[in-house]
């Protein structure tokens, strides 16, 4: 039972003749195995789709369901609504890479269609992003494309070659790539996206002409430099619009009925959520960017009739509707491989953001490498069609998820929408004041801002701190691109840091029996003849060297203190595995103390370690350097006080020997004969 409460499997509670997975286990350990019907979502969720319309769901249905039935009512309200939302967004999001607003358009219909027919985020709306458009935007400056048509042709490539990366990572299952971007990175990396993205727009709420530049620094000074000629008809447009979409934003952000009711602004306004003027202006608040279009465009149209012609509109968008065009794989292709994939691997994470997010919140499961596949093909089809790179919108999945949707057939409708913008709105829009657009633009950079992230780690962790604002600094010196490889490289130098310096502890048992680290329970005790030492780290070449040498220590100022000390206990419920060298490195701790005329005892070993040291036969020359393998702590100062070591081996031969069998079974699985 100590081996329990101290956090290692023991082989005894466990059927002896158990050599596989019990069935009733069996899904569990599944979990991350790959199956074809995968591939194609709908053949799993469609008929769930109809047993729920129809009213015959299953228990399986409702449990895959989680707490989000399917609704066809939600779908379409929420479809159609989120469609308003994107065709706005998607033109201004094409005018911030510096494409046509057509463009914009092309990658807001043959994604948002491979999405919903390949994805397993419920609630997820794919399109244009501020964040892929910033990206993209760099990539093609970064390659010196600047007519129209080159950088249409470019921005196809490179959404080609992002699909294709994505694709790459989802066929080798590396889904989990998401876990060695840190939150101190992304969120470095997101806060200097946002300031890019909202210093670069500025021009358009000003109205002054400026060219485009490669970096933050050049567009910031010379923004500073062309204030004085601010345009006050466009000036007074886009300040407008940017305010409009801060209140709208502030006041849905304000919180309970009781709080609005204490603060000195949002008294004033409607504040318990059945009156129909709350509904009313959240309905507003939440289609602000259509909204934000429709008073621009209006305006637009004031100052045409009065004669102020010095506000820039949008003009001929050239579209004819959609095409299909054929990337080129050129000498440009070869430059833009690097940013295809950033682009990939930063537009998987935000997916993963907001749509694992959603996931979570309504308890329904999806597969992260279905994403990476899915992302990729709506980024090939889109290729395709004129498209730039697209990923999951935070704004829009938000607005889908509040409107109801319940399936991927929201994102379907969705495009529907965009389809019919292409051949009807584009005279329109060609009349659109280009400081109606940027502040949308602006306002979404603002969202993907996280100042507050930087004060919470400044407080919590100073080494990720510093890694933050190298990764700030570098983003805004230079390009967000140059920025996100250095906080990924400061971050594996960070994580082979903390590998490389574990924490070791001397430790002494407490009252409920456990061992803890005397640094912290002074009062802690040692048991007769032995110090215990702990590692809370798996073993390896980048370690081993320093644990060999606290031990060492530890033993040397134990036997000052105490001469019966004889017995070194290594508690290793910490280490989940071991690598050649580290357990090579025991064998030398070993003969170590053997010289001293002491003793090595492990403890409290796992299966992975316990099979690292079998297979290299380091068991073996453990004894004959009069080392001891214990399966828990009992047994270990047991021995240290004379008992018998025959015991004790033989637990942890049990396990090696399961451990031999279950590695068997998954070869015969894995090679059926």
């Amino acid at each position: 039972m100590a081996s329990i409460e101290e956090g290692v499997e023991s082989p005894r509670d466990v059927d002896p003749e158990l050599n596989q997975v019990p069935d009733a286990w069996r899904e569990v350990y599944a979990g991350g195995k790959f199956q074809v019907s995968s591939l194609f979502p709908p053949l799993t969720w469609a008929p769930r789709y109809l047993r729920s319309l129809r009213g015959q769901s299953t228990e399986e249905d409702v449990d895959a369901m989680g707490d989000l039935p399917y609704s066809a009512k939600g779908d379409i309200i929420a479809g159609l609504t989120v469609g308003l939302m994107l065709v706005p967004q998607c033109l201004a999001f094409a005018l911030l890479a510096g494409l046509p607003i057509r463009a914009g358009l092309y990658a807001s219909f043959a994604p948002l269609v491979l999405y919903s027919l390949l994805g397993t985020l419920r609630q997820l709306q794919v399109g244009p992003t501020a964040l892929m458009s910033l990206l993209t935007g760099q990539a093609l400056d970064g390659v010196l494309l600047e007519t129209e048509s080159a950088r249409m042709a470019g921005a196809a490539t490179l959404a080609l070659l992002v699909g294709l990366v994505s694709l790459l990572l989802g066929v080798l299952r590396f889904g989990f790539v998401v876990d060695f971007m840190s939150h101190s990175v992304m969120s470095a990396f997101c806060t200097a996206s946002g300031i890019i993205i909202a210093t670069s727009q500025l021009k358009h709420v000003l109205g002054v002409s400026m060219y485009r530049h490669k970096y933050w620094w050049q567009t910031a000074a010379d923004l500073v430099k062309k204030t004085p000629e601010t345009d006050a008809a466009t000036a007074v447009l886009g300040i407008a619009l940017l305010a409009m979409l801060t209140f709208f934003k502030a006041w849905k952000q304000a919180g309970s009925p009781e709080k609005r009711s204490k603060h000195i602004i949002w008294r004033c306004f409607p504040k318990h959520k059945e009156s129909y003027a709350f509904r009313g202006l959240k309905l507003c608040a939440d289609l602000s960017s259509v909204l934000c279009v429709v008073i621009g465009w209006v305006w637009g149209y004031i100052y045409r009739q009065a004669g102020i012609t010095s506000v820039k509109i949008i003009e001929d968008s050239k579209s004819d509707g959609f095409s299909f065009l054929v990337p080129v794989l050129d000498s440009t292709a070869g430059d833009l491989i690097v940013p295809a994939v950033i682009i990939a691997v930063v537009g998987f994470l935000e997916t993963m953001a907001v749509g694992g997010k959603m996931a979570s919140e309504k308890r329904y499961s999806y597969d992260a490498n279905q994403e990476l596949l899915a992302l990729g093909l709506a980024n090939v089809g889109g290729a395709f069609m004129g498209a730039f790179p697209i990923t999951g919108g935070f704004s829009r999945t938000a607005v889908n998820s509040m409107f109801g949707a319940s399936s991927q057939l929201a994102g379907g409708l969705t495009s529907l929408l965009v389809l019919v913008a292409v051949y009807t709105i584009m005279p329109v829009v060609e009349l659109l004041p280009l400081s109606a657009l940027a502040p949308l633009i602006i306002h979404g950079a603002i969202g993907v801002t996280d100042f507050k992230g930087l004060i919470t780690t400044f407080h919590g962790n100073k080494l990720d701190f510093l890694i933050m604002l190298f990764t700030l600094g570098v983003s805004l010196g230079l390009t967000v691109k140059e920025g996100l490889i250095t906080g990924v490289s400061l971050s594996i130098l960070k994580l082979t840091y903390e590998v490389a310096l574990p924490n070791l502890a001397v430790c002494g048992q407490v009252e409920d029996g456990s061992f803890r680290d005397v640094r912290y329970y002074p009062e802690g005790q040692f048991p007769a003849n032995c110090v215990v030492v702990r590692m809370d780290a798996s073993l390896s070449f980048a370690n081993s060297r320093r644990l060999q040498e606290f031990c060492l220590r530890a033993m040397s100022v134990a036997s000052k203190k105490d001469p019966t000390v004889t017995h070194l206990i290594l508690d290793c419920k910490g280490v989940n595995g071991s690598d050649m060298t580290g357990v090579e490195a025991l064998e030398k701790l070993a003969v170590s103390l053997e010289k001293r005329k002491k003793c090595l005892v492990l403890a409290n070993l796992k299966a992975p370690f316990t099979q690292a040291m079998f297979a290299a036969g380091v068991n073996t020359h453990l004894q004959k350097h009069g080392a001891h393998l214990c399966w828990n702590m009992p047994q270990a100062v047991a021995l240290a006080s004379g008992g018998d070591p025959a015991e004790a081996l033989q637990s942890v031969q049990d396990l090696h020997s399961r451990v031999k069998r279950k590695s068997s079974n998954a070869l015969k699985e894995f090679l059926p004969m």
